[in-house]
């Protein structure tokens, strides 16, 4: 209960619920290995510990939104959880994936490092060539 009095004598009260908040807690984000193979399955989870609800679970590459266009997929795991998915894992997807879980008493976000390894490719695939004795020659590699 609040009391509130003026000089004259009057006062007003009335009776309140104070309410306190968690913010978010994430667990560490992890795609499980430092390095994947390009066209490896790649799945990564963050899960809210702690924290009140109502919370908003959202994801990042590059600190941008993430497109579909990149082939990657987000599900939701429950009210306190989200699974980023890539079933195909490419040059693309080398960077930095951050998590963000929001509620009204905070933010908190964790990010984790996707490294791809790709097999070297030919920009330009060098061909047989003849070239006179003595002259300059160029080949394309």
């Amino acid at each position: 209960t609040c009391v509130a009095k003026n000089e004259e004598g009057y006062s007003a009260r009335s009776d309140l619920e104070v309410s306190v908040m968690d913010p978010p807690d994430l667990i560490p984000l992890t795609f499980g290995r430092e390095i994947m193979d390009e066209g490896s399955f790649a799945q990564a989870s963050c899960i809210a510990v702690k924290g009140d609800e109502p919370m908003v679970i959202s994801w990042t590459f590059h600190g941008g939104k993430i497109s579909s266009e990149l082939g990657i997929s987000t599900t939701p795991i429950g009210s306190r959880g989200s699974m980023l998915l890539i079933p195909s894992v490419g040059y693309q997807h080398n960077g930095r994936f951050t998590c963000t879980a929001k509620n009204p008493a905070g933010v908190k976000s964790v990010t984790t490092l996707l490294m791809v390894n790709v097999p070297p490719r030919w920009t330009v695939e060098p061909t047989d060539k003849q070239f006179a004795q003595g002259s300059d020659a160029k080949v394309d590699c």
